[in-house]
C-alpha cells in the first residue's frame, strides 16, 4: 500500500464525478490488505516470533497463533489489537494503520484513555506499563475482562 495524504484523497473523492474513476485513479493508495496480512508482513519485516509477541502482548500463545493464522476467520477487538501491536513494538503510525485496516477506531488524543495509550506508545512502554498508567488514572486496562 502506497501512501497518499488522507486529506488529499478525501478532497479528490469529494470533487470526483465518478466513484469508478476515483477508485481506478487512486487504487494504489487504498487499503489493499486485511489486518492479518498487515501484521504478518510486519512480523516478517521486524523478524518477530509469535511466542515473543504473545509474551509481550500479555496474551496466550494459542490466541496469538489463532488470530494471526490467515485461515482463522477470527478478528480481534480493538483492545486485543492494541495489545498485539504494542507487544510487537509498533510505532504510533503503524498502530493507527493497523486499527484503520481492521476497521476499528484509531487512537484519539482528545480521549483521556487513548491519550494515555498514545503516551505509552510514544515512550516505548510495554503493555504492562501502559496498563499501570491506565489503572493509575482510573481507566480500563487493555484486555481487561
Amino acid at each position: 500500500m502506497k501512501q497518499k495524504d488522507t486529506e488529499k484523497l478525501l478532497e479528490l473523492l469529494k470533487k470526483s464525478g465518478s466513484i469508478d474513476a476515483y477508485l481506478q485513479e487512486n487504487k494504489d493508495f487504498l487499503l489493499d490488505c486485511d489486518i492479518k496480512e498487515y501484521l504478518n508482513l510486519l512480523i516478517k519485516e521486524k523478524k518477530l516470533t509469535v511466542q515473543q509477541i504473545a509474551k509481550d502482548s500479555e496474551l496466550s500463545d494459542r490466541y496469538c497463533y489463532q488470530f494471526l493464522s490467515p485461515s482463522n476467520p477470527r478478528t480481534p477487538s480493538r483492545e486485543v489489537l492494541l495489545s498485539i501491536c504494542i507487544g510487537m513494538a509498533l510505532n504510533l503510525d503503524e498502530i493507527q494503520t493497523a486499527l484503520k485496516i481492521a476497521k476499528l477506531a484509531p487512537l484519539y488524543p482528545k480521549d483521556e484513555r487513548d491519550s494515555i495509550i498514545i503516551f505509552g506508545i510514544e515512550k516505548s512502554k510495554s503493555v504492562v506499563e501502559i496498563n499501570n498508567l491506565l489503572y493509575e488514572h482510573d481507566q480500563k486496562c487493555l484486555c481487561e475482562k
